[in-house]
């Protein structure tokens, strides 16, 4: 008896208790001119079950003159922070967020929280970079005191391309995070 009762919590249990959904991409970078009218970045999310989620936007440190829009996998209207999805097993959904600059430098991020119907959660981070912000093109370009460059995934490059977002470490081992624009 107590096998077959092992057995049906191996087998049956686990769905009760479980992830019914992972993410793709959990961290995401999304850059552009604060004379954009928008720029965005996506993921997916996969289902492993059915099941019924919520989402909510637990962290906001957006400039105030920003605006934001989320996709998942509806567009919903700038300002919502909240909603419900009904996912089903195999299939995977577009998660996306768009940030309006509205001609203001800056950066900031947003996170939201997924949640399941076990109270399972997940969150994913969008990370915003507007214009000039940390932006010293010339000396980075130039300059002798570079020991390493990183991309955001933490790989080692060998230059600068515009338009991205690079981790520095000079030669003294300080570190700068800077926006190489073009």
């Amino acid at each position: 008896m107590k096998n077959i009762l092992l057995l049906f919590i191996i087998l049956f249990g686990s769905k009760f208790m479980g992830q019914s959904f992972t993410v793709q991409q959990n961290n995401m970078t999304l850059s552009g001119l604060s004379t954009s009218s928008d720029f965005s970045q996506s993921t997916y999310l996969d289902a492993l079950a059915n099941d019924s989620l919520t989402w909510s936007i637990v962290s906001d440190s957006l400039p105030s003159m920003w605006d934001f829009s989320l996709c998942f996998p509806n567009c919903y209207p700038i300002g919502s922070n909240s909603g419900n999805l009904i996912i089903t097993n195999g299939d995977s959904y577009y998660l996306n967020c768009h940030i309006y600059p509205n001609n203001a430098t800056g950066e900031g991020y947003i996170t939201m929280e997924i949640t399941n119907s076990s109270g399972i959660t997940e969150q994913v981070t969008w990370y915003g970079v507007a214009g000039s912000v940390g932006i010293v093109n010339e000396f980075f370009k130039s300059s002798s005191e570079i020991k390493n460059i990183y991309n955001l995934n933490g790989q080692i490059v060998k230059k600068f391309q515009n338009n991205k977002i690079y981790i520095v470490q000079l030669k003294d081992n300080s570190v700068v995070k800077t926006f190489i624009n073009n």
